[in-house]
């Protein structure tokens, strides 16, 4: 964990440790100062305790997640929007995950 309030403007966070409800990486700071972004809503606001936590102590409101990765990937969602702006990416995982960095592998493969 890190204190949030020491993050300079224009830093992204990438958050992928935690993978319970009850383990944080990031204070209720940083998820204050930050545009957040999840790979997954459902799955960080189940499993991820930087979202988690946030949301069941008001810190932070589902409709204040500004973007998942589908909304990202799709241009639905432009990410970041100022060079001083804080973003933090929070990763829980999914299956989808995985299958992509799989096929970009064999893609890759010579053999």
């Amino acid at each position: 964990m890190f204190d949030g309030g020491t993050l300079p403007a224009g830093v992204h966070v990438d958050l992928v440790g935690g993978f319970r409800p009850d383990m944080r990486e990031a204070d209720d700071e940083a998820i204050r100062r930050a545009t957040v972004f999840v790979d997954t809503r459902t799955g960080a606001c189940k499993e991820a305790g930087d979202i988690v936590v946030p949301l069941q102590s008001g810190v932070l409101g589902e409709d204040e997640i500004a973007a998942d990765l589908f909304d990202l990937c799709r241009s639905a969602h432009p990410g970041r929007t100022g060079d001083e702006e804080i973003t933090l990416f929070k990763s829980v995982g999914t299956a989808i995950e995985d299958m992509a960095a799989a096929e970009l592998l064999v893609a890759q493969d010579p053999s």
